[in-house]
């Protein structure tokens, strides 16, 4: 069985456990514990080699994460063969851990051009509902996000935003629920008649993706 190793990162020198709280796909952060704690991963010696458990034994981390709640082990890494059946996982996906960690990070000012995206973004997606902008540098990805969300709440519309990588999906229920459903009907129907004519030239082909360095100028 191949040894275990730390799944952590290393916010601002701050070392991260990556963790699973169960019943759930997210991973989630747990700190380092100042005081008590306990271990990443529970003693097994069929399952850990001993001289590998004492140094996952020797770091304590908080019983709890980042965003309070408890969490059951280690997410497995890259290189873990202990949880054939779970993804390995590189970042945290825990919304709430990762508000944390942005509370951490300087603030960035806005580069020139990023209220103007946001305008595009929001227009975007109150004809559609939905878009993604690509290639957002990770220094500016909360803030193009905050942008984004004031834009269209000042246009009266809520929106959800999620990020993979260097690309921000936005999407509206409200702006969904504005289309003209009668407009919805047909692009439907248009796009089950090509579908079953063999002739897709008909159908509507979704608007492409926002460019992040279309709109603004990094310096």
């Amino acid at each position: 069985m191949a040894a275990r190793e730390l799944n952590t990162i290393a916010v601002l020198d701050r070392e991260l456990l990556l963790v699973a709280v169960g019943g759930g796909s997210e991973t989630h952060l747990a700190r380092r514990a100042e005081h008590g704690g306990r271990a990443a991963v529970e003693h097994d010696d069929d399952v850990i080699l001993p001289a590998v458990t004492d140094d996952l034994d020797g770091v304590k981390w908080e019983d709890t994460t980042l965003c309070g709640r408890r969490w059951h082990g280690m997410a497995p890494g890259p290189d873990d063969l202990t949880a054939l059946w779970q993804e390995a996982a590189f970042a945290p996906t825990c919304r709430g851990c990762l508000r944390i960690v942005d509370s951490w990070l300087p603030i960035t000012e806005a580069p020139p051009g990023l209220q103007l995206l946001a305008s595009v973004v929001a227009e975007r997606v109150i004809e559609s509902s939905s878009t993604f902008v690509n290639g957002i540098p990770g220094q500016h990805l909360e803030v193009a996000r905050r942008a984004i969300r004031s834009a269209l709440r000042s246009r009266g519309y809520r929106s959800n935003t999620h990020v993979a990588d260097d690309v921000l999906a936005v999407w509206s229920d409200d702006a969904y629920n504005a289309l003209d459903r009668d407009e919805l009907r047909a692009s439907a129907a248009v796009a089950i008649e090509g579908i079953v004519a063999g002739d897709v030239s008909g159908i509507p082909v979704p608007a492409p993706s926002i460019a992040w360095s279309t709109w603004v100028a990094d310096e």
